[in-house]
């Protein structure tokens, strides 16, 4: 569990809400904040995916701040994460896209990337890569 200031908290929990939002054609489950509402064994991604009709997990998606871009997460979470069913998602500021594939290479960390930004009026944009 990432150790973030409560601005970096607030943002984490917003991001989430986003992407939540943004991917209807699944059911979502989610563990925003310090919440424990859905796991896979005894892991709680951020969000977890699963095809609406058989319930088979698709996505893992884990959303990191600027300050929870660690080795100390990339060792301890996402490489747990990577093992788990489905296809495993960063969700990281655009800006710290380098910094993220340098420490997932490091690690031996597969994962696929997507970004987020704010926009005009704070407005939260998300990009799948």
């Amino acid at each position: 569990m990432a150790n973030r200031t409560y601005l970096n908290q607030s943002l984490h929990d917003d991001v989430i809400a986003v992407a939540l939002s943004q991917l209807g054609s699944y059911t979502s489950y989610s563990n925003p904040g310090q919440q424990k509402n859905a796991h896979i064994g005894n892991s709680y991604p951020d969000i977890i995916l699963a095809n609406k009709t058989t319930n088979n997990i698709e996505f893992i998606i884990e959303v990191e701040t600027s300050d929870s871009i660690t080795a100390h997460e990339a060792y301890s979470q996402w490489k747990q994460y990577m093992n788990l069913p489905g296809t495993f998602y960063l969700l990281i500021p655009r800006e710290s896209r380098q910094n993220t594939e340098f420490l997932c290479a490091q690690y031996g960390i597969n994962a696929k990337f997507a970004t987020y930004w704010k926009g005009i009026n704070n407005q939260i944009h998300i990009k799948y890569e």
